[in-house]
């Protein structure tokens, strides 16, 4: 799963392999759902996006290798998750895949919940995005934004 030649952003590392050995679905992917590739900013450049562990405290992080001509790459967090001092040791407890363009009914949409202002029912994705789930539970895509050019996070299901 780890790409050597990337240097990671400080205070992260890549998931050891028990980090990743306690969640049975992890074995349907050969990145044990830990790392998704697509171009997620459509500039024709593949982009990488990780789950890492920090090393500064008991958590994981949602990153991405992001490409931009302009600039090469660069890392973007798109979420953290800090377990606290009182969980030291938390195994991987996120996964990640990649999401086709297309249409989805988003988590209010669907009735979950009230919609907010600018959340819409149906998601009409462009381009890739990432799927950001906890197995067998809730789960969140990630996409860019056209007219922000920020990372935009959407909930698919409670």
């Amino acid at each position: 799963m780890a790409n050597e030649s990337i240097v990671l952003p400080e205070g992260w590392r890549f998931p050891t392999a028990e980090e990743l050995s306690d969640e049975p679905g992890r074995k349907d992917s050969p990145a044990k759902y830990a790392k998704t590739v697509a171009d997620f900013n459509g500039d024709g450049i593949e982009d990488e996006a990780y789950l890492l562990k920090s090393t500064k405290f008991s958590g994981e992080g949602l990153w991405i290798f992001l490409s931009d001509k302009r600039k090469d790459f660069r890392w973007l967090r798109l979420n953290t998750i800090d377990w606290g001092k009182d969980y030291p040791k938390v195994n991987l407890s996120m996964g990640i895949d990649t999401v086709k363009p297309g249409e989805y009914k988003t988590a209010c949409g669907k009735g979950y919940f009230k919609c907010e202002k600018g959340e819409p029912e149906i998601l009409k994705l462009k381009r890739p995005a990432i799927d950001y789930f906890k197995f067998g539970s809730a789960n969140s895509f990630f996409f860019l934004d056209d007219q922000t050019g920020d990372f935009k996070r959407i909930w698919i299901s409670d």
